[in-house]
């Protein structure tokens, strides 16, 4: 049984995580009511949800240039719009490939065969997405602000989604600087001889040295794109309430948003798939949004995402036929 589930592991994790997504959606529709879901859906103004695609692709294009950046700094120059490319294909490997990091194991593996460097490529994955985690969170700690000083007396939301906005908007930017500016590893040694042994010590010592590879010029770059593109973000999600008929102020989604852009990085469901519509209730519900809308936006969200992928499938068949219509000699890797 323990052979098995080892050599299994990686599928027996997939299917766990499609298992999970389903029963999440179940019981999430079963509670708002799937009539009321596709009702609300159905009744979409098409108008705010095209302006809602088009500022999707372009925060595609934006995160393929802050990957470019972080490439650029280790002297591995790939092509800024073969970039863009990859980032397509990856989200269409993310809508059958159950782990979340499927997209990114697919740039991986594409970056490593057209120009190797596999090292470089693995690594500028992992730190584009640090940086773009970090850059959310800081928009969201000013957002948190904002809405402190504007908003502080009738913003009334459960002491767990106020710890969780804390968590996002102050501890992950200051682990990130704190790991970047000193040598944590170092000092927990230090401290703690027998640190080695604990779980995730290699995974957090591999991040912080991957966070140290980077010449600070470059990390700062890659910060400062993460604003606009967690920006961007935020005006995907406004519009998107706008086509669904919500209207909530614009400093909700911008504490909102970066929090769940950041939780829909964990690899705990198919895609995000019943994970996100929960996080987007446990958010939007009190501040007043009926529970089936706040799903009906998840919804919208994830079509976008889906929508991306099909277009990098597009490119992908595109690209593999006009590799077939050259001749060999003109043919690139």
């Amino acid at each position: 049984m323990g052979k098995f589930l080892k050599a299994n592991r990686k599928k027996l994790i997939g299917l766990s995580q499609i298992l999970l997504s389903v029963v999440l959606l179940v019981w999430l529709l079963s509670r708002v009511g799937l009539a009321e879901v596709i009702q609300t859906l159905t009744s979409i103004h098409w108008g705010w949800y095209a302006l809602a695609f088009l500022l999707f692709q372009l925060n595609v294009v934006i995160r393929a240039y802050r990957w470019f950046v972080l490439l650029r700094s280790l002297n591995d120059k790939p092509g800024f719009g073969y970039l863009v490319y990859l980032y397509y294909i990856g989200f269409f490997a993310n809508n059958f490939i159950p782990s979340g990091f499927g997209g990114d194991l697919v740039k991986v593996v594409s970056l490593r065969q057209s120009h190797g460097h596999g090292a470089e490529a693995l690594s500028s994955v992992l730190m584009e997405r640090v940086t773009g985690l970090v850059g959310s969170s800081l928009v969201a700690l000013i957002a948190l602000l904002w809405n402190l000083s504007v908003h502080a007396t009738t913003l009334d939301l459960p002491w767990a989604l106020w710890l969780l906005i804390v968590i996002t908007a102050v501890v992950i930017p200051l682990a990130f600087f704190v790991a970047r500016w000193s040598d944590p590893i170092r000092l927990l040694n230090r401290i703690y001889p027998p640190a080695a042994n604990l779980p995730f010590y290699n995974k957090v010592e591999s991040l912080v040295s991957t966070i140290h590879r980077y010449p600070l010029r470059a990390l700062i770059s890659s910060l400062l794109i993460s604003l606009p593109f967690t920006l961007n973000l935020i005006l995907v999600q406004v519009t998107i309430a706008w086509a669904l008929g919500v209207h909530l102020p614009f400093r909700i989604f911008a504490l909102f948003v970066p929090i769940i852009a950041i939780i829909n990085l964990l690899p705990i469901t198919f895609n995000g798939l019943g994970l996100r519509e929960g996080i987007y209730t446990f958010l939007f519900v009190p501040v007043g949004l009926p529970a089936a809308m706040a799903v009906s936006m998840s919804l919208a969200f994830y079509f976008l995402r889906f929508s991306a992928g099909l277009l990098g499938g597009l490119m992908y068949a595109f690209r593999s036929i006009l590799s077939f219509a050259r001749p060999p000699e003109a043919r690139e890797v």
